[in-house]
């Protein structure tokens, strides 16, 4: 079903600290029609928490061309910008979770590498972190709206587990990394999933500060076009 011009979806989930990960794939029957969001089950009442990686997925046929130019749907996170990468699929998917979460499991893998993060790529690994300044030098990107991300590649001033997150100073490199978002979606060949991402920083995970009793809200308005 195709919206009306600039009509908006709305998904509101419920976050928790301190609950078990569970990932979810999205379930593209779900009761919003063109967005999905792993975390949406309405048997848990929209729950999420921990260091969860939630998948936002938008399927919608006007923009899903993927031999012609098409603009980047407007998906925010409580009124934050989510940016939305295009896969081969004609898909467009974007990772985030809550950096405070993610930085205390990925300290787990620094620890369990002896501090040296020689064990990268197991248990809850979560790959490089870097600041939200640091978008178009590490991605392509801006990302000025999260509060930092985290790339699967290896880049300059990037952090790893419960450091503060610093200004990384170089594009992703080679992979080191990254055991929390898996099969994750090739993005397409035409400017680089649509939007000019680095390839070799896919998966990006964006970061946000997430109210740990608060309700998140996710909400897409179609057709709003960034390039």
């Amino acid at each position: 079903m195709n919206l009306p011009l600039m009509s908006k979806q709305y998904l509101f989930i419920c976050s928790l600290v301190g609950m078990i990960v569970v990932v979810v794939l999205p379930d593209l029957h779900a009761a919003n029609a063109n967005l999905f969001v792993s975390a949406e089950n309405s048997q848990f009442d929209n729950y999420f928490g921990g260091p969860m990686v939630i998948e936002v997925v938008i399927n919608d046929s006007d923009i899903s061309d993927t031999d012609e130019a098409k603009g980047e749907p407007d998906v925010t996170i409580n009124g934050k910008q989510l940016r939305m990468v295009q896969a081969t699929d004609g898909l467009w998917y974007a990772y985030f979770a809550d950096r405070h979460q993610a930085q205390l499991a990925d300290q787990t893998v620094v620890d369990a590498g002896a501090g040296g993060n020689v064990n990268a790529g197991h248990g809850l690994d979560f790959g490089t972190f870097c600041d939200r300044n640091s978008g178009l030098a590490v991605a392509g990107i801006d990302l000025s709206d999260t509060v930092g991300f985290t790339v699967a590649g290896i880049v300059d001033g990037g952090t790893h587990g419960t450091t503060t997150l610093a200004t990384c100073t170089a594009s992703a490199t080679s992979a080191l990394g990254n055991n929390v978002v898996r099969e994750s979606k090739t993005p397409t060949s035409l400017n680089d999933g649509q939007i000019g991402i680095n390839r070799t920083a896919w998966p990006i995970i964006q970061l946000y500060d997430l109210n740990p009793t608060g309700n998140v809200v996710i909400q897409y308005s179609s057709f709003a076009v960034h390039f």
